[in-house]
């Protein structure tokens, strides 16, 4: 009689795995977690390149255990490459699943654990099977696209204005400082560069120009137009050093400046093949103080305004919200939040300053801000600022949650719940009333005032009384 040794045989179909991901950026640790009826609970690591074949044997490696979801941590640009290739996977993958990208504080926060660094991959995979991960920021190529893009052309407009105000120091140096002179124009970008091909005195260059065989043909009526600006330089002549550094810095300003042409042309290209992004930008355009570039930055760096819970965190995200500190009895309302999308943050900030002090279309935003800034006059006008900022980032939440446009209705001050005839209080009496008994509390601190002290602590109890009972 022969004996047979008994084997075991893997059956995976009865066993719901989930795959966490630690990215790095040139490889990932990838652990396949999974726990069957019996609580037994399975774990296999294994570590991939990000290159194409790597992810490709990341896949094969995977595709027997069909996990139900992969998780893992937003590391800034680094997990795009991994969130890509499985959203390719989905159409020939046989099974669903789902790709969660983890905010790390919200890794970080869950009950527990009392490390704050990364968390591994086979931590990832058991949050995820237990249903503590929520999934963050969704990847929309087309809007990280134009996000980059929009940074990408902020960064090149500093570094024009910083080439302008240095082509403008060596001018001053030399003694040529005519008023108004804007290297926006295309007139005196191309006065002052044909200027560093001449060796004589600005008044014999200025002739030249308005003359049969002007240096720039295209601008004679202008730099004639523009005489009585030059005219006091025209015995002014720079140095051979001086035209050489304007004669570089405009060269150089002029790549930039079509450079940034260059960039709009590609934001435009994306934009013109969407309709409903251009929907969206124009309902944004509506709002006072938004013009249809800077609404096309603000949709590209929200994305989709259903991931923020509420107004709260979304005015949070924009950098409108102030900080809270408490102590004692004190609540002290702060600087706005640093840790916030410092572009939205910007943008919002100056559109504000343009409905306060530039806009003179009337709406309801137009009239908050008229009565913030009257308000907030003796804090200074920043504040004022900020708060019609806050306004605005609201009625931005309004318009990109419900997909309309502005309305001068819209910044409109809510107007207090009235009760009819029932004789309850309305906000702005309870607001009234609250800051009353603030007021008598503190009055009632005082030890100097003996009766009066006691009776303003017999009232402040009163009103709070009234306060609870509506």
């Amino acid at each position: 009689m022969t004996s047979v040794e008994f084997e075991f045989s893997e059956d995976l179909d009865n066993t719901l795995f989930h795959c966490g991901i630690d990215v790095h950026k040139h490889q990932i640790t990838i652990a396949i977690v999974g726990k069957d009826d019996s609580g037994i609970e399975k774990v296999v690591e294994e570590v991939f390149a990000t290159t194409p074949a790597g992810l490709g044997h990341f896949w094969g490696f995977t595709r027997k255990y069909k996990p139900i979801s992969f998780s893992m941590e937003a590391t800034n640009i680094y997990h795009h490459v991994i969130v890509t290739f499985l959203d390719e996977k989905k159409r020939d993958a046989q099974w669903h699943y789902a790709i969660i990208i983890a905010s790390p504080p919200d890794v970080a926060g869950i009950p527990g654990r009392q490390k704050f660094d990364a968390a591994d991959a086979k931590t990832l995979a058991r949050y995820a099977a237990a249903g503590l991960l929520k999934s963050g920021h969704e990847i929309n190529v087309p809007l990280e696209d134009m996000r980059a893009l929009f940074r990408s052309a902020m960064q090149v407009e500093k570094e024009r204005t910083r080439l302008k105000n240095r082509i403008k120091k060596t001018l001053d140096r030399g003694g040529f400082r005519p008023v108004g002179l804007d290297f926006n124009a295309n007139w005196s970008r191309d006065f002052v560069y044909q200027l560093t091909n001449h060796d004589d005195t600005i008044g014999t260059y200025y002739e030249r120009c308005v003359g049969k065989d002007s240096p720039v043909p295209d601008h004679v009526s202008i730099v004639t137009r523009n005489k009585p600006k030059l005219e006091p330089f025209f015995d002014i002549k720079l140095s051979p050093g001086q035209l050489a550094l304007v004669r570089q810095d405009m060269v150089e300003l002029e790549f930039k400046t079509t450079r940034k042409a260059m960039l709009s042309v590609e934001i435009d290209r994306i934009i013109c093949s969407r309709p409903g992004l251009r929907q969206r930008i124009h309902n944004i355009s509506s709002i006072p103080g938004v013009s249809p570039y800077t609404a096309a930055w603000l949709v590209a760096e929200i994305g989709d305004v259903m991931r923020f819970c509420d107004v709260r965190s979304f005015l949070s995200y924009c950098g409108c919200s102030p900080r809270i500190m408490a102590t004692d009895k004190k609540v002290y309302s702060c600087h706005v939040n640093r840790k916030s999308n410092k572009f939205i943050r910007t943008i919002l900030f100056n559109a504000a300053k343009v409905v306060c002090i530039a806009t003179r279309q009337e709406s309801a935003l137009k009239s908050y801000a008229d009565h913030t800034m009257l308000r907030k006059r003796h804090r200074g006008m920043k504040l004022a600022f900020s708060i019609t900022a806050a306004k605005m980032g609201r009625i931005l939440y309004a318009i990109l949650r419900d997909g309309v446009g502005f309305s001068s209705d819209l910044g409109k001050p809510r107007q207090p719940a009235s009760e009819g005839d029932n004789g309850l209080l309305t906000i702005t009496d309870k607001r009234m009333l609250r800051r009353a008994k603030n007021a008598l509390v503190r009055v009632g601190t005082l030890e100097q005032l003996k009766g009066i002290a006691k009776n303003a602590a017999y009232f402040a109890d009163a009103l709070d009384k009234v306060l609870r009972e509506n």
